[in-house]
């Protein structure tokens, strides 16, 4: 990723004496912080060039820290972790702090860093924000696109002494909730799963597919996915397999169906576009979703027509009236249409 790479070609006595990190994968930013500290300031040396300021500081405090030269290093790294100032409806400071931390901005020490490390995501309206990103360096951390993944999910496994096989990394991602609207998971529980089949593989320096079916905890929506991929593959026999697994895993039917409904309403829509012409990128700009979770929607409508699809609609629709009605066993109707679907 270019930030490490940028962090990397940096030596210490050209880094900026100001720094903001944000973004939405904390567990980047932390691995910046930590290789940026490790970079500038030698272990013998770090306590005493290293100041962490959180929650509830004083801008007097912090200020006097800058101002204390290095003690046989390049730099003193002074951290603001989390500043309250910074946020849309957080705490502001005093019109005197304001105005002394300003000045600071403007002309920071060159002997000092000071890092602004922001867990919550800037306003960038404020004057301090655009102090930094003039006189500093502004570093974001996005969650990754899907290349950017399938890399990131390399070198953790290479720091493990491990490789991915193509179908065991493929597959690795498809059991993640990292690409959806509104994800559940990120980085942090990536590298977590990594570990976990690192540790599975044991003397094995590949990570196969097997390994992965065996450790990684998938997310009701990705088992989901799984079971929607092999319907739109018509094989019939994983499809109900897949979907008694998530009955016996205690997900209740009634949630299941609708969610197959609420997919299948938007592969219709997906469809539609995409026969009038939308690319891939403005169906998910128009449908507001991940351009990973359009691209995978788009893979199944293949195996469909429009019209099938509003079959397909109409027949969740109707086993969820009847469960709710209790007119037919709704398990048996799920059972058959998987059957009938996948048989034509």
């Amino acid at each position: 990723m270019q930030s490490f790479k940028k962090l990397a070609q940096i030596s210490p006595n050209h880094l900026p004496s100001l720094i903001l990190l944000s973004g939405e994968e904390p567990f980047l930013m932390k691995r910046f912080q930590r290789q940026l500290i490790e970079k500038i300031l030698p272990e013998p040396m770090r306590e005493l060039n290293l100041a962490v300021f959180e929650s509830s500081f004083q801008i007097t405090d912090v200020l006097e820290s800058l101002e204390t030269l290095p003690v046989m290093a390049a730099k003193k790294l002074v951290v603001l972790k989390n500043p309250f100032f910074l946020e849309t409806k957080g705490r502001a400071l005093t019109a005197r702090e304001d105005q002394r931390l300003h000045q600071y901005l403007q002309k920071p020490s060159p002997d000092s860093c000071l890092i602004f490390y922001c867990g919550t995501k800037p306003d960038g309206r404020k004057k301090t924000f655009k102090l930094v990103k003039e006189n500093g360096w502004v570093e974001m951390f996005p969650r990754l696109k899907e290349a950017e993944l399938r890399s990131f999910i390399m070198d953790e496994a290479k720091r493990k002494g491990k490789e991915f096989d193509p179908a065991a990394i493929r597959r690795f991602i498809d059991s993640f909730d990292y690409f959806g609207r509104e994800p559940s998971q990120d980085l942090q529980d990536v590298s977590n799963e990594i570990a976990k089949l690192s540790a599975l593989a044991g003397t094995d320096d590949i990570i196969t597919r097997s390994h992965v079916e065996l450790s990684t905890q998938a997310s009701f929506q990705n088992d989901v996915f799984l079971l929607i991929e092999s319907f739109a593959m018509k094989r019939a026999s994983e499809t109900q397999v897949r979907f008694h697994q998530l009955l016996a895993r205690g997900e209740p039917l009634l949630k299941v169906v609708g969610f197959l409904r609420n997919q299948f309403r938007s592969m219709i829509r997906m469809k539609v576009l995409q026969q009038k012409g939308y690319s891939q990128a403005k169906i998910a700009d128009k449908l507001k979703q991940h351009p990973f979770s359009v691209k995978k929607n788009l893979e199944y409508c293949k195996q469909f027509s429009v019209e099938d699809l509003l079959n397909l609609l109409n027949a969740f629709l109707q086993i969820d009236r009847q469960m709710k009605s209790g007119y037919m066993e709704p398990l048996l109707a799920m059972e058959l249409l998987i059957t009938e679907v996948c048989n034509e």
